[in-house]
Order: structure tokens, then C-alpha cells, then sequence
């Protein structure tokens, strides 16, 4: 996948696109300027070779390729899985907010603007990284937030991730397959996502809808979301139920999100309404739904402002979580990648030498641990004791379960490093078998 202005197509479909899709790409062009005639050249460049390396991919149509790797350097961004499942750190001061809500079903309203947060992101079309067995990702965040997400397993691709201050204990396990479809890949978001409120005691488990990526191949790139989202308050038995739109002809419906919060009763307290890559608002309503005329509305999350012109399209948290500067993270963190950061400085060349690399290298580890007869254990996450499945999750057989253990907590504080250093790129090191690998 590739970001919607470097996808493949001329003036012309560049234009029918637009008016297909919303005003929001329209662009006002002198079709007979340099810079025109430029830029029609990339595009069909870029159709060529998005062609020519998906010629045999309609192989896969139907299958689930999440774990393929010879995927082309020219559809991915110099960002890991891991760090996809970093991004819902961005807005973990509505977390806060829900912890000083004394409103129950108010608090159930905040937690759901925390969990909408990551879609503000969705509309990234390009392909992150996937993580090696044993990678790692960490951040120090706001409000004295620490976040850590290991990946737990290769085949299949499995990332465990914990985060917590004073107020909550957040935990995810994220599994998600894909099924391709010639043009289109669409992602199903297989895992368990639990949040903890450390005042209330309360847990929420949160299923969140599909995605679609179209025109993969050919056309314009772009992402939808689609389908229920449900919240549930597994200890009081309330929950949200929103719905997200699927993007219709002329763009109808793009971004729209609607539903409610239900108490236990099953009576609607709450009308809620948005977008999913701008915001939530939150009302209250009559039993029929409908907002109560002199309802006070209150926005419970608003997406931040992209940075103009980012390549990739990613957002101020992405571009800061991929800063390594000052940082001295585990010799296991996707920042230190050399094919990420070689990637992120444009070198396409390099990035491809290092990823056969650290692919080949992960090769040798399997081999080792076969000959050994060893199997791999995570270094911060075990498998769950718990297997408990609240309604709408995963089954431990479509997404095995596993539980922080806490000693990266205690034991590997997130230290600093001189301002002018910089890990990005440098050090990679999540091995098993240290003398197989030479230190980066």
C-alpha cells in the first residue's frame, strides 16, 4: 500500500478520483506546466512499477498475507507494527479524564474518545515494517505514562503491549490477518484490548471494527473503517456501541461515526457522534436516542493537526515516537532498525540491504532454536493465566493470550541519553543466540 499522493494514476483519473472520493484531495493544476507534465511522469512511473511488482500477487487473492515479507520497499514506511500499536499513547489524557469522572456512564464516554484516538492515524496507506521475533518498542509519554509492546511471536505475527500510570493499566495483544482481494486488503483487527481504572476498579474490553484498504494496485490508495465498534464495562455490564459508516458512492458516509452509551439495563444514557479521523462528541439523549434538546454536547476527543506535506502522512505523535534522539531504549527497539531509519533518510537501496539482513538474521536464530530443541520465550510478556473471553474478542486459538509480567517496570527504566545522541538506526540487537550475530 502507498500514501494517496504517490499512488499511480493521470490527470485525468486524478480528477474523476477526486470528485469520487471528496473534495478533500482536489487539487487546482495548470495541466500544461512543468510541473504538471513532472508529476504525470512519477505517477505513471509509479503505476509501472506497482504493476510490475504485484504481477503474481493475485496468487494471494483470498488468502491472509500479514506475515509476507517480500513486500516492495517502495509501499512501506519507516515504522513497525509495534509502533502502530504504540499510537493509541497519544491521547492518554482522556484516560485521565475518565478516571476523574464520577459519572459512570460519562466515564464509559471518555474511555471510548481514548480508544477512537488511533483512527485519527488510519488513513495511512503505507505498510509498516513487521517486527522480529523478539523487537520491542517503548516510550515514556505524558502524565507519567510508560508503554511497552514486545513481539511475542512470528508466525503468526503476534505483539503484546502494556501501559499504565497512577490512573489506569491499559493491556493489548493484537493478531490482526488480512484477506487480499486483487485491488483491496482488507485488515480484521483479531486480539484483546483491556483497560483497567485503578480508582473505580472497573475493566472495559474494547472490539473495534474492520478496515478496508482500496485500490492497493491500481488507482488511488485509501483506507475506510467500517462496522460495529463495542466497549463493554465488563464489571458493570454497561457499554458503547458505536457504528462506523462505510464509505459509500460520492464519498457518502466517509468518516461517520454514531452510537450510544447503554447502561447494564440496556437503556441509552448517551447519543454519541463524530468522525473517525476527526472527533467525538458526547450528548445526552432520550430513550428513544435522540439528543434531549437542551443537551450540553461535549467533545471527548479531537484528532490533532496532521503536519503539511509529511511524505508518509503521518502525524506529530508518529513523527516524535520515530525521533531517537536523547533516548536510550532496549537494544531490541524498532528505532534502532538500520532498514527503518535508512528508509526514513531516504536511502531505499540501504534499507533494502538491511532488511535482507535482519530478515536472514532471524532465519538463523529459527534454525538455532530448532537444533537446540528450544522454544522461544518472550523476555517481558508470558502466556496468560487467565484465558478469559468477554463477548466479542478473540478466542485464545485465533489470538493466544499473554500477560505483562511487570519486570521491565522495575528493572529496565527508559534512561536517557545525551541530547545530541541519536539510537535511531544503531544497535539492533534483539537476539536470542548473541554468537551468531555481530553487534550492529
Amino acid at each position: 500500500m502507498m500514501d494517496a499522493l504517490s499512488g499511480a494514476w493521470d490527470y485525468a483519473s486524478r480528477v474523476t478520483n477526486s470528485l469520487l472520493y471528496g473534495e478533500d484531495d482536489l487539487e487546482v493544476v495548470d495541466p500544461n506546466s512543468k510541473e504538471a507534465d513532472h508529476e504525470k511522469l512519477e505517477d505513471a512511473n509509479a503505476e509501472d512499477k506497482r504493476t510490475t511488482e504485484f504481477k503474481d500477487y493475485r496468487n494471494y487473492i483470498g488468502t491472509d498475507i500479514t506475515s509476507l515479507v517480500a513486500l516492495p520497499l517502495f509501499i512501506m514506511e519507516p515504522y513497525t507494527m509495534l509502533q502502530k500499536v504504540a499510537e493509541i499513547m497519544e491521547y492518554t489524557e482522556l484516560l485521565d479524564k475518565a478516571a476523574e469522572t464520577e459519572d459512570p456512564h460519562e466515564r464509559l464516554a471518555w474511555v471510548a474518545g481514548f480508544c477512537l484516538g488511533p483512527f485519527g492515524s488510519n488513513e495511512r496507506t503505507w505498510k509498516p515494517f513487521n517486527p522480529i521475533l523478539g523487537e520491542t518498542f517503548e516510550l515514556d509519554g505524558k502524565n507519567g505514562v510508560r508503554f511497552l509492546a514486545e513481539q511475542v511471536s512470528h508466525h503468526p505475527p503476534v505483539s503484546a503491549g502494556h501501559a499504565e500510570n497512577s490512573h489506569w493499566v491499559y493491556d493489548i495483544v493484537s493478531a490482526p490477518t488480512t484477506r487480499f482481494l486483487g485491488n483491496s486488503v482488507e485488515i480484521f483487527p483479531v486480539g484483546r484490548s483491556r483497560i483497567k481504572l485503578r480508582k473505580t476498579g472497573e475493566e472495559f474490553s474494547l472490539v473495534p471494527p474492520n478496515s478496508k484498504a482500496h485500490n492497493v494496485i491500481m488507482g488511488r490508495t485509501w483506507v475506510d473503517c467500517y462496522g460495529n465498534f463495542t466497549l463493554l464495562n465488563v464489571t458493570t455490564g454497561a457499554r458503547v456501541q458505536l457504528y462506523f459508516t462505510p464509505c459509500g458512492w460520492f464519498s457518502s458516509g466517509r468518516y461517520e461515526v454514531s452510537g450510544h452509551v447503554i447502561s447494564a439495563e440496556g437503556k441509552k444514557v448517551l447519543a454519541l457522534d463524530g468522525a473517525w479521523n476527526s472527533h467525538l462528541d458526547m450528548a445526552r439523549c432520550d430513550e428513544e436516542g435522540d439528543p434531549l434538546p437542551d443537551a450540553h454536547t461535549t467533545r471527548l476527543w479531537n484528532c490533532e493537526p496532521k503536519p503539511a506535506g509529511d511524505k508518509y502522512g503521518f502525524t506529530h505523535f508518529a513523527i516524535e515516537s520515530n525521533n531517537g534522539k536523547g533516548l536510550k531504549p532496549l537494544p531490541s527497539d524498532s528505532r534502532r532498525r538500520a532498514d527503518r531509519k535508512a528508509l526514513q533518510d531516504g536511502e531505499t537501496g540501504v534499507a533494502a540491504t538491511e532488511k535482507v539482513k535482519v530478515e536472514e538474521a532471524q532465519r538463523q536464530e529459527k534454525k538455532e532454536r530448532q537444533r537446540r530443541g528450544e522454544e522461544w520465550q518472550p523476555r517481558w510478556f508470558r502466556p496468560a493465566s487467565d484465558a478469559t473471553v468477554h463477548p466479542g474478542e478473540a478466542t485464545p486459538e485465533q489470538c493466544p493470550m499473554f500477560d505483562f509480567t511487570g519486570s521491565y517496570l522495575t528493572s529496565h527504566p527508559l534512561s536517557s541519553a545525551p541530547p545530541s545522541d541519536d539510537c535511531a538506526g544503531k544497535g539492533f540487537f534483539p537476539w536470542q543466540y548473541a554468537e551468531l550475530h555481530k553487534q550492529q
